[in-house]
């Protein structure tokens, strides 16, 4: 049995070593989890790669420049690793995005503030799908591959939160009384009622997710308005519009539960969003990323089902879930329709290896 002193990066260790060990030594090839978790993290980072490249050649605050320049790098390290575990799996490296798909020559469509905002969100998405990856594989070289990966994204999201702050851009949750005692809740009325003003004060968890839904929102409205500007199909402009106004209304939501409860809300970023015509970015890209940033919205409300208690917060996530989902199916609709959608990784088709 081979023993793995985890001590940096992934391309860092004996990799030939590891492989294909699993926790007692034998040798097994890579699960379907496995497979799905590289597929999709192949495909994502190659759109984030493209980002990456548009961002760096436009913004000019040294800051932004710098934390842009990290990532990017990363980012191009990460991609090539990606590829060097297909090539050894013998597995085909997914189509993703290219220089095809970037448009260098562009003029800028978002500010230096949008792009701290944006590597705030794109990496706490990342660390959460590079978690829930990590969960779904077993072998030991790809969770070593993940984890580190998940980590680098650590480390942006820090940077970027910690520029935000020192350029007073970003505004932190509101404060509260802190607990001065343990409290258990004796009454059923915590769960509150549907009336409006009958409820008691939002808790601190409920504000947290309040919070991260709006930027999230706010991402991709700033987003949206961008690449509705400037996308050439009209069947995806139209869907772009449909989708920022959507965003639209679920920020207007957010807001005013904060403002029922005597609460400060974050700042809006369209005003970040420059008036160009002109496209960064292919339509498949815009398109995709739109779908991601959907993805990432359904995630967060389902994780602040989990996490709220009360009745008409309950209700008012859930009717966003709907909206939502209903939003991406159609996404995927107009991806077929294009021929930009890439198929994943299937199961075995047993009735039709049978009738031949």
């Amino acid at each position: 049995m081979v023993t793995v002193l985890i001590t940096g990066k992934y391309y860092l260790y004996h990799f030939n070593e590891v492989k294909k060990l699993s926790a007692d030594g034998r040798i097994v090839p890579l699960t379907s989890g496995e497979i799905g978790v590289l597929w999709s993290g192949y495909i994502g980072e190659t759109v984030i790669k493209c980002v990456m490249e548009s961002f760096t050649k436009n913004v000019e605050d040294r800051d932004s420049k710098k934390l842009l320049e990290m990532n990017q790098k990363l980012v191009d390290e990460r991609v090539e690793n990606y590829k060097e575990i297909f090539n050894r799996e013998g597995m085909k490296v997914p189509k993703g995005f290219g220089e095809e798909d970037v448009f260098l020559d562009a003029p800028r469509m978002f500010s230096d503030k949008f792009y701290l905002f944006y590597l705030k969100e794109m990496s706490r998405s990342s660390i959460i799908n590079y978690s829930n990856a990590l969960f779904a594989s077993h072998r030991r070289d790809i969770r070593m591959f993940l984890a580190d990966s998940m980590n680098e994204y650590l480390d942006v999201f820090n940077a970027a939160i910690e520029a935000l702050l020192e350029k007073g851009i970003v505004i932190r949750t509101p404060s509260i009384p802190i607990p001065k005692e343990v409290q258990f809740v004796q009454h059923k009325s915590f769960l509150g009622t549907l009336k409006k003003g009958a409820n008691r004060p939002i808790s601190a968890l409920e504000i947290k997710e309040i919070y991260i839904n709006l930027d999230t929102n706010m991402l991709g409205k700033s987003l949206m308005i961008g690449f509705s500007q400037s996308a050439k199909s009209d069947e995806l402009r139209e869907y772009l519009l449909k989708g920022r106004k959507i965003a639209h209304k679920h920020i207007e939501i957010f807001i005013n539960r904060l403002t029922d409860e005597d609460l400060p809300s974050p700042q809006l970023w369209d005003p970040e969003v420059s008036e160009s015509k002109i496209p960064p970015f292919s339509d498949k890209l815009m398109h995709y990323h739109t779908g991601l940033a959907a993805a990432s919205g359904l995630a967060n409300y389902g994780t602040a089902l989990s996490q709220i208690s009360r009745k008409d917060l309950t209700l008012a996530f859930a009717r966003l879930v709907v909206e939502t989902g209903k939003f991406s199916l159609e996404g995927a609709n107009l991806s077929i329709k294009k021929g930009w959608l890439e198929q994943p990784p299937l199961a075995p088709n047993r009735d039709d290896l049978s009738a031949n």
